[in-house]
């Protein structure tokens, strides 16, 4: 009677057509009884995702960014003032229109070793402190070097401005200028070159460790059209900047750019340690060590891809040597593109070296190289910059990302023949943008075609693929490739001297290196399309 008398007072609810229905509903009415009777409160409501954008961890990436942004600009400011100076009559190795560039190849081929340096000195930095002591130690030695050399070749500057009846000759120091200048700017280039990508890729893995492979799918692309935007509006202001500073100013400003990236990436690092989720060399996602180790063992694996695990192992018992030959015998068309990218890389330097010898033969003002200079690179990191966002995906909607490979040095092949046609001209300005389209066309393809392609290669492969044969062919033979045609070039110089008709020969050696180029690139090509 208490079951019926409690059913009949209930209000009627309206008919159930399915079993299912029924037995739910039934259980939504005990369910509600029992909170009833037991005075238990409805559970509450699963919270709503954060953004990454407002979360702590979005803040803490976009400080790195901005510091990224903010360093990358500041390397702009330092290359114009570098190469200006360094190819200078007064302080550096410039001698008129003769040129006198062949320390310049000797400065390049010095950057890798240095380099390797540099990773061994970073990697105990890192052991001392943590990430965050390490960028920020780095990244104020770079800021005090640009500093104290500016000031250093300001005293210089100002002395030889002098006349002669003023100027001190018996002051050891400044008896002899350029015998102080000339090993200042080289080892400041040197510098430069090799610190550049080594704290780049720091920031970069602060970015990496703190965000998914989701987040990071959405985000990497906008944080990389940063990059590019402070890199192009710092190149574009050199002009402005040395009007009001002054050529050497360029390293102060450089310098002070360098500091205000280090404390952006100071506040990153601190968001991120009083949140929790600060990166260590111990908890990074699914890396291996940094390029610091060069003996290719393994720091941490992925738990998704144990089995991998056990093969790492092992070839940790052999060299990175053994470990490279090994996995190109395995996976052929890695050993392809090591090939490919060792005589592009070379071909890079030739080109770069011959752009650099035209500007300087073509624009004497250090001042005024210097400002067009940097509108130039200003033009390619824009260029760049527009490719990445949305050239290469519309490129790959319609064609297949190795493709790329054919169509790289068949543009470069084009632009080579068009230099040699200029080169000839009686104008020297039409000689520059000859030259300068070349080089042009090879740094823009580096910085956004080239990457697209490779990185589609790499994503098709194993984990030793994509990790070890990524570092050997980005470290070894992009490497190897620019100091081999550095060396080569450094002993022509030695050899021969500065000729009129030098500029044929070069644009000659490009031109044979473009079409092996193209027979590397039709190889690699052509692996790729069996593996598919």
């Amino acid at each position: 009677m208490g079951v019926m008398a409690r059913r009949t007072s209930k209000p009627q609810s309206p008919p159930l057509h399915r079993e299912e229905d029924i037995h739910t509903n039934n259980v939504i009415d005990n369910n509600t009884t029992n909170r009833r009777n037991h005075n238990i409160s409805p559970p509450p409501s699963p919270p709503r995702r954060e953004s990454i954008l407002f979360s702590a961890r979005g803040k803490s990436v976009l400080y790195m960014s901005i510091s990224l942004a903010i360093h990358l600009g500041g390397y702009e400011l330092s290359r114009a003032a570098v190469m200006a100076l360094f190819t200078s009559d007064k302080l550096g190795f410039g001698k008129g229109k003769e040129g006198g560039l062949s320390a310049l190849p000797m400065a390049v081929g010095c950057v890798s070793p240095f380099a390797v340096l540099l990773l061994w000195f970073y990697a105990k930095t890192l052991d001392v402190g943590g990430p965050s002591f390490a960028l920020r130690t780095h990244t104020l030695i770079c800021a005090g070097t640009q500093i104290v050399s500016g000031w250093i070749l300001k005293a210089f500057d100002d002395y030889l401005q002098l006349d002669e009846t003023k100027q001190d000759t018996n002051n050891l120091i400044f008896r002899n200028v350029k015998g102080w200048s000339q090993p200042l700017l080289f080892m400041l280039f040197v510098f430069q070159n090799a610190y550049v990508q080594l704290l780049y890729n720091q920031h970069w893995a602060f970015i990496s460790s703190i965000l998914t492979a989701e987040e990071g799918a959405k985000a990497f692309a906008p944080i990389a059209g940063l990059g590019s935007i402070g890199s192009t509006l710092a190149a574009g202001s050199v002009s402005v900047f040395i009007g009001r500073f002054g050529l050497i100013g360029l390293l102060h400003m450089a310098g002070i750019s360098y500091i205000f990236s280090a404390i952006l990436a100071d506040c990153a690092f601190e968001k991120a340690r009083r949140n929790g989720f600060e990166p260590s060399k111990y908890n990074s996602k699914s890396t291996i060590r940094s390029t610091e180790d060069s003996k290719g063992d393994y720091e941490q694996v992925n738990s998704s891809e144990s089995k991998d695990h056990t093969a790492v192992k092992e070839y940790n018992k052999r060299n990175i040597y053994q470990q490279a030959y090994a996995l190109f015998n395995r996976v052929p068309v890695l050993g392809a593109l090591f090939l490919e990218v060792i005589v592009s890389q070379c071909l890079s330097s030739l080109v770069n070296f011959i752009y650099l010898y035209k500007l300087k033969a073509t624009i004497i003002d250090d001042g005024d190289r210097a400002s067009w200079a940097g509108n130039f690179y200003a033009w390619i990191n824009g260029v760049s910059g527009i490719l990445q966002f949305f050239g290469l995906n519309l490129l790959l909607r319609y064609c297949k990302a190795h493709r790329i490979w054919l169509f790289m040095p068949v543009l470069m092949l084009c632009c080579t023949i068009y230099t040699f046609a200029t080169s000839s001209s009686s104008s020297s300005s039409s000689g520059l943008f000859g030259t300068s389209a070349s080089f042009f066309a090879i740094k823009v393809m580096e910085y956004s075609l080239r990457v697209a392609a490779n990185e589609s290669l790499y994503v098709s492969l194993d984990y030793e693929s994509r990790y070890l044969g990524k570092k050997v062919i980005s470290l070894g033979a992009g490497k190897f490739g620019k100091s081999s045609m550095a060396l080569a070039l450094s002993f022509v110089m030695i050899m021969y001297g500065v000729r009129e008709d030098i500029i044929w020969y070069l644009l000659l050696v490009a031109t044979l290196f473009t079409i092996l180029w193209l027979v590397t690139s039709i190889r690699l090509h052509s692996l790729v399309e069996r593996s598919l």
